[in-house]
Formats: structure tokens, sequence, C-alpha cells
């Protein structure tokens, strides 16, 4: 499904089709994005200068159409366009139009002031054309069209069912004044839509922005998060904390692609092999290199495995020959990096020492989350230490009852700090039950009616490991297979800084909830965006000792329930699942 911008064609004029044409391009793959009624205003010479194209298409691989939409009854005359109620048409008719608007277009492109979007024209083709949707090709075949009308830029009814086909006979046409190829780099094709084509949006790769849909999706960041990124313009060393959800992977990643466009290098670690994959596949960046920091070892040393003192070795021998590559330095899921072999190697700060010393002048900023320290025992130093700390408050992830539920371990913490707008949600579900078969029973259920829904990004969780899992038995491959369909299964740790739409978690015992492994099931918890699910493995009197343990009462009848409200979810009865 092609990105259509606006998600919904605005105010159209009567019988003129463009909600007909808008709904026959959104149908095109998604790697094209379509601009309807794309304006360009500008003054030169204290005069106003306006233009709009009904659709521009663009496409990284293929290049930029300006494509003109005439419906209904047309004619020409003495050499003028007119309107079926004889209303001479401006701009000089249709063609006219979309070429002048193409290269109205191109230079809007090459004034932008973007150093890396310069002389975009000599490796992105630029094209224009017509669209009549209420007449066929053997219609205008029969017409002898004026010498500015070609068939090949004109496209018809038949467009209307088969647009991809017709939009790429176009894209396959040579400019005959300097013909290229449209080659776009990935930092040339985000700089282009997220401060040319739609400069008021930053451009952002979600996993999926509803249950049944991928694509991709402009997202505003929050007034927070903006502010936070000009402060780190001018800041070349900060760490940042912030709760599941409070966009600290976004802001990371938007952060390189500001350096990435400068044509800096930047080096994006992660602790998360799963999460590291995960932004490689999603944001292949030039300029951008994602590694965890054992891949990072691994791979500068030259070894099959990592020893963290040899790579501290080889950063300052780097360092000192002057072929160290990167200018800046971006750690995600800093908690996570504490651990004993890493701090006595001294990695994290001999990365910072270069890349702060005069000879680089570069930045380093750490992103974490205190809560999610499951990977240690301790906040890094460098981050306990750190000069110059900043904070995010609010979680624009999960729906409301989603992010209560997951910070429900931690009393201290009164209220999740939700941003304006978002949505209650449903209320979590909470499974209390011990018989695995039962369990797996309401799991089959539950995963039929995703099914059903066609709710497909789903993920199963476990709070343990994947050999002590409930589960272990019934997965292959680090998948969980339910009628013929498979569903990823792996455990809170390894699926730490990534979210699915829907999180069923499993495992969920009393040491879970009562002891350190509780910062396990806020990582689990938080990884859901619209739905959560929760089996837990506990008898009556586990139940009342959890209770007991957060300084909650029930009456010995109703312990599960207690629980379920404790945790801010619905009890349901397995057989009703």
């Amino acid at each position: 499904m092609a990105a259509m911008i606006p998600d919904e064609p605005g105010e159209i004029e009567k019988n003129s089709l463009e909600d007909i044409m808008f709904l026959a391009l959104s149908k095109l793959p998604d790697e094209y994005y379509i601009f309807h009624s794309f304006k360009i205003v500008n003054v030169v010479d204290n005069t106003l200068h306006e233009s709009e194209t009904d659709f521009v298409i663009f496409n990284a691989k293929k290049g930029i159409i300006c494509l003109e939409a005439k419906a209904g009854h047309v004619y020409f005359e003495s050499g003028d366009w007119y309107y079926g109620s004889g209303i001479k048409m401006k701009h000089g008719g249709p063609y006219r139009q979309a070429a002048n608007n193409k290269w109205k277009l191109k230079k809007y492109i090459d004034d932008c002031n973007i150093n890396e979007l310069d002389a975009l024209s000599d490796h992105c083709k630029f094209l224009h054309a017509v669209w009549f949707p209420s007449i066929s090709m053997d219609d205008l075949k029969r017409i002898d069209m004026p010498s500015e009308v070609d068939g090949k830029i004109t496209l018809t009814s038949e467009a209307l069912l088969e647009p991809q086909k017709y939009i790429d006979k176009l894209y396959e046409i040579k400019v005959w004044e300097n013909d290229v190829n449209t080659e776009l780099t990935n930092s040339q094709t985000q700089l282009l839509l997220s401060h040319v084509l739609c400069p008021s949006f930053h451009l952002v790769q979600s996993l999926k922005s509803n249950f049944d849909t991928k694509k991709i999706i402009f997202n505003r960041l929050l007034e927070e998060q903006e502010r936070l990124l000009d402060y780190l313009e001018e800041q070349p060393s900060a760490v940042i904390n912030g709760p599941a959800g409070s966009g600290k992977t976004m802001i990371a990643i938007e952060q390189a692609k500001r350096y990435a466009a400068k044509g800096e290098k930047v080096l994006f670690l992660c602790f998360n092999r799963y999460l590291k994959d995960s932004l490689k596949d999603h944001y292949d960046l030039d300029n951008v290199d994602f590694y965890t920091i054992d891949g990072l070892a691994c791979k500068l040393c030259d070894s099959s495995s990592a020893d963290l003192n040899m790579l501290d070795e080889k950063l300052l021998d780097l360092f000192a020959e002057g072929k160290f590559p990167y200018k800046h330095i971006l750690i995600d899921e800093g908690q996570d990096f504490g651990q004993d072999d890493i701090e006595e190697s001294n990695v994290i700060a001999t990365l910072e020492g270069i890349v702060l010393d005069d000879s680089i002048n570069g930045t380093i900023l750490i992103f974490y989350d205190k809560l999610q320290l499951i990977q240690g025992n301790r906040i890094p130093s460098y981050i306990a230490n750190a000069d110059c700390k900043l904070s995010l408050i609010k979680n624009c992830r999960n729906t409301e009852n989603i992010a209560v539920t997951s910070m429900r371990p931690f009393p201290e913490i009164k209220k999740p700090k939700i941003f304006e707008g978002t949505v209650n949600g449903a209320s979590p579900k909470l499974y209390i039950e011990e018989d695995e078969n039962v369990i797996i029973s309401t799991l089959n259920n539950i995963l039929e009616n995703y099914r059903k829904q066609k709710i497909n990004d789903v993920v199963i969780l476990t709070c343990k490991t994947e050999s002590t899992s409930i589960l272990s038995d019934y997965i292959k491959n680090d998948y969980y297979i339910s009628d013929g369909k498979k569903y990823r299964f792996t455990t809170c740790r390894k699926f730490k800084g990534l979210e699915a739409d829907a999180v069923i978690l499993v495992d969920i015992d009393k040491k879970v909830l009562t002891t350190d492994a509780k910062n396990v099931f806020y990582v689990g918890t938080s990884r859901a965006r619209f739905d959560l699910i929760m089996f837990a493995n506990l008898n009556d009197v586990e139940c009342a000792d959890i209770l007991s343990a957060y300084g909650k009462n029930a009456s010995s009848k109703r312990q599960k329930k207690a629980l379920a409200a404790f945790l801010n979810a619905k009890f349901v009865l397995p057989e009703t699942a």
C-alpha cells in the first residue's frame, strides 16, 4: 500500500474524480509516496507565486512524476484548452501546467539549501503527465491532439484499474535533455521526504501503524522530544533517561539521521542483538553503523569471538593512527552496558574520550531506562557519574491501561505520565492457571481470535528462559505454531527495545512479581502497543502472598481477582477465552 499524504483526499471539486484516482494510486506498492494537491508557494520580487499539482508521485528508485488530472468534458480549440462549461483553463492547459509544475518542483528542491540534495536532478528523474480518467485510450487515439500532447505521457481510464502498470510505463520514459537513472541514497530519500516534500513531519519508520497494515507513516515527535533534539544539537555528551515507550530509540534514530545527513559517520550501539537487527533492517541509513558491543569487537578485531579488552586496545590504536571511523556515538539500552566485563574493559569510557577529543570534536549520547536493568546488577558508572543528565517522562507507545499495568510492580511510581491524546485502550487480560493443557488450549483460542480480527503483529514473551518456559515443548526454531501459523516466541530480555501490536506474556510467577525479576515483567508488558494478555502460574496462596508483599489484602475467595485488579487487568477464566 502506497504512503498517501495526506491519508485522505482533501476538498475535491464535484465530478473531478480525484477521489477515485486517489483510491487507485493508494493501491501502489509501499515504496511509492503519493502527495495529493501538492502546493508550492513562494514570494519572488515581492510577488506571490503559487502552484498546485494534483498528484506528485515519488519512488526512490524511479523518480518523481508531476501528474495533472482532468475528468469529465474538456476540449481544445484555437490553441486553448477549455472545460466543458466553456471556461478557459488557466496555465495554458493541463500539459503545460504539469510541465511547469515539474520544473517548479525541481527548482524548489534545488533551492532547499540541503547539501546532500544539491544537483538532485543528476540522480533523480523528473517527469510530467496528464490523466484523463473519464475516457479510454481508444477514445484518445481517435482524437487529433495538439503537438504538446503525447499518448505516452497520458493516462486514461485504464489506469484506474491497473495503476502500477501505467505509472511504471511513465517511469520508463527517457528524458532527452538529461536522461538519468534514479539512484538516491537512503539518506537523500529521508531528507527529500522529511525536509522538502513533507517538511512539517519527521519520517519515522514504525513496525505497524495499526493491527492489519504494515506501512511507513509520519509521526509528529512530542514537544518534549523536539526540545530535547534541539538541545542535543549543541551538547557533545549527555545521558538521557526515560521509561519504556517514551521514544528513546526514536530520538536516537532521528539524531543519527541528522548527523548522517551532514555526511558524518555514526556508531549506533545496542546491547540487544534483536534490537540491533531490527534497527538495521528498518533504518538502512548511509553513514550509520548498527552494532552490539560484541559485534563491534569481532568486527574491529577481526575475531570470531568478542574480547572487550582487545577491543579497547584496538580503539586506542585506531585513534592514535588517525583511523577511528566515527564522529558520533549513540548508545541505546545504556543501562545494560554495566556488566562487569564491559565496565572493566573501559570500552565505553574509551569511546567517549575518543569522540570528545578536540581532533574529532564529536558527540556521545547514551539512552537508558533504569527500570529496564535486567542484564546487569547496577547502573553503569558512566551513567551514574555523567555531567549532563536529561529525562523523558511521557509514554508515547502504549495505551494508558497497558502503561499502568507495566508500572504496577513499582508502587513508588504513582502513575505513568502519558502524552495528551493517548487512548485508554482495553484493559489487559490476566489468566491465572497452572494446568499446562488448559494454558495451551486457551492460548490457541486467543491466537485464533487474533487471526479472525486480522491482527498479525503478535509476539509471545516468556518471563523465564526459552528452555524453562511452560511453552518450551511447543516451540520450534523460536516460533510457536498454532493452526499452521507461526508466532514469534522469545524472552522478555531478548525482546527489550522492540514492540508489537499485541503481546502475550507467559510464565508469570511469584518471583516475577515480588523480586528484582519485576523488571522483567515491566519490560515484557511495556512491549505491547495495543493489546496485552498475561498468563500467570499461581495458586491462591501465592496470589495472596503477592498482594501481601504490596500491602494489599483480599478475602480467601477473591485472591485471583484481587491480583488482577492490582495489576490493572481483567481476570479471565480460561474456559471463557
